[in-house]
């Protein structure tokens, strides 16, 4: 069961804010947090939606990497449920 902290908004380019981002690194806050201690990650500034990968690093979130997100979250949740 995925806990849902922010409601998706549709994105708007804002240049200013893309200058910060590469100027100051991304100030990521979590939308998205799955019982398996995965999270989904939005930037405050530029709104781009980041995930962590095996290694721990931020990296784009993709639509294969949300459905992979998802795939993970509910083998998670089966294999709970069986014990």
């Amino acid at each position: 069961m995925a806990i849902i902290t922010n409601v998706h908004k549709e994105q708007t380019f804002n240049p200013i804010a893309s200058i910060s981002c590469k100027l100051f690194g991304h100030k990521y806050r979590i939308t998205k947090r799955y019982e398996s201690n995965l999270k989904e990650f939005e930037c405050a500034h530029c709104k781009k939606q980041f995930t962590l990968d095996g290694y721990g690093h931020y990296t784009p979130l993709t639509p294969k990497l949300k459905k992979v997100n998802e795939v993970y979250e509910s083998f998670y949740t089966k294999k709970l449920s069986i014990r």
